[in-house]
């Protein structure tokens, strides 16, 4: 096989010969293909070819990612605005088909969720509710009992009952009630309850009232004082109260000189019906729920509870809530 490069330039000449003497002459019309251009510029054009082309690609990855983990972001949102309620909040159902998908999917899930809570809830009020009239019965049927040590016992049982259902009732309308919110100035709040407190002849003493403002429902702050109040003045041998404010926070301190709680049942108090010291085999008085009620009340106001022995003997309770200015505005 032969192959010929004619002179000028012109088409290459290909000739094979055959087996029987022939030969097999292949022209080529159009020569060989061009090759594509280079970048312009030399190496330093091709540099700047390649980092644009990387640059390109990786924004459209980059683009690609967001939009395809969008919704897992748009659910840890959802889990980081979850309020001292306990309730998800309801995502707006806006932008791309998976973030609505995926924010409708959320509100669904808010939605049975409170629809469920709330539910059990009712059915608890409604069960503690409705053991008060077997109660009232029995309370009547202990009257005529003969005895009278036996029926002075019945009694104190039955009463017990009742404080326990009515506190219940008033734990689960904490859960599931709202209302609206107001200014409300905490050391007049609570001047009232000390007042009130004192008439029931417990001793309890104000130390300290300095003006103090917070956000919240008047009620339910009072009520979540009073427990507090009430649990010191009762199992502490009294109690002393003060009110001040340190670094745009309202604190409501309560010391008492009672026996405190044991560092290994600290974290158990705020459990509904805690009630017993192992330790010391001593039986509380009371339903138990006085403390968890303050405690969700006052997670539902953005506070906290903390309850610490003291270092000379005695409890010490502080609440800690975000105190306001004369206009409203957080401190």
């Amino acid at each position: 096989m032969r192959v010929v490069h004619p002179e000028g330039g012109g088409p290459l000449v290909t000739a094979a010969g055959l087996p029987d003497g022939r030969w097999l002459v292949i022209r080529d019309a159009g020569g060989l293909p061009p090759l594509p251009p280079g970048p312009p510029g030399g190496p330093f054009g091709f540099a700047i070819w390649l980092t644009c082309m990387v640059a390109g690609v990786t924004g459209v990855v980059v683009l690609v990612v967001r939009r395809l983990t969008k919704p897992l972001s748009l659910i840890e949102e959802a889990v980081t605005r979850i309020g001292p309620d306990g309730e998800p909040p309801v995502l707006p159902e806006e932008g791309p088909a998976e973030v609505r998908a995926a924010a409708a999917a959320i509100n669904r899930l808010s939605a049975r969720l409170k629809s469920a809570m709330d539910s059990r809830m009712r059915i608890v009020a409604g069960a503690a509710h409705d053991l008060r009239t077997p109660l009232t019965r029995m309370r009547l049927r202990a009257e005529f009992i003969p005895d009278d040590e036996e029926r002075v016992q019945w009694l104190a049982d039955l009463a017990e009952l009742d404080r326990i259902a009515d506190s219940a009732i008033r734990l689960v309308r904490e859960e599931v009630e709202g209302g609206p919110e107001e200014v409300v100035r905490l050391d007049v709040l609570v001047e009232g309850v000390v007042a009130e407190v004192e008439e029931a002849r417990c001793p309890v003493r104000l130390v300290d009232a300095e003006p103090a403002s917070v956000r919240g429902r008047p009620l339910s702050l009072r009520r979540a004082t009073r427990n507090l109040v009430v649990n010191a003045a009762t199992h502490g041998g009294g109690a002393r109260v003060a009110v001040r404010q340190d670094n745009g926070r309202a604190l409501l301190l309560i010391e008492d000189d009672g026996p405190g709680i044991p560092e290994a049942l600290m974290g158990q108090v705020f459990e509904p019906f805690f009630r017993v010291d192992p330790a010391r085999h001593v039986k509380i008085p009371g339903a138990g729920l006085g403390l968890a009620i303050a405690n969700e009340i006052i997670s539902r106001h953005g506070g906290r509870l903390v309850l610490a022995n003291r270092p000379g003997g005695g409890l010490l309770q502080q609440v800690e809530l975000p105190a306001v200015t004369r206009d409203g505005a957080g401190g």
